[in-house]
């Protein structure tokens, strides 16, 4: 039996000087989460990602930028991604999730958080595996965020 895939996705925006992420209230514990979602046979973990932001926010136009970290939780392979946030979108909003996964028909409220190490303390539902690698990408280059290589084979535009 092949392991489970989950994408998880750091979808984040340019605020001034300040970078945010995208995060949900959690509704199995307190704390905040960011979308996340299994990845689809035939479907890769960008693919997955692109789509379980649009079905779980609503947003669509991220881009993929570069995976930040990979780990395995229960006999489930997890994919961190780093996406880049469309411009326009409001700081505070909420949607009712799409799609046919158990979160179908849920809502979910949205807000921006800065981009800081206290992610790692207030995400949950191991959302808050990558706080560290986030904070590096953003810092490591004078325009906050940088486009990587992914480190596998991806069909399709990452």
């Amino acid at each position: 039996m092949s392991p489970r895939r989950k994408s998880f996705v750091y979808l984040v925006r340019r605020d001034g000087d300040a970078h945010r992420l995208l995060v949900l209230q959690s509704l199995d514990e307190a704390g905040f989460e960011v979308p996340k979602g299994s990845v689809e046979e035939g479907e890769t973990y960008e693919q997955a990602a692109v789509r379980e932001v649009q079905e779980e926010a609503g947003v669509g136009g991220i881009r993929i930028l570069r995976e930040l970290g990979i780990t395995w939780y229960e006999e489930e392979e997890q994919h961190f991604l780093l996406a880049e946030a469309p411009e326009g979108l409001p700081d505070v909003f909420e949607h009712t999730v799409t799609g046919d996964g158990i979160d179908a028909g849920l809502r979910y409220a949205f807000h921006w958080e800065p981009i800081n190490f206290s992610l790692a303390e207030m995400l949950v539902q191991g959302c808050g595996a990558f706080v560290l690698d986030l904070v590096g990408a953003i810092a490591e280059s004078s325009s906050g965020i940088r486009r990587m290589p992914l480190d596998h084979n991806s069909e399709g535009e990452p």
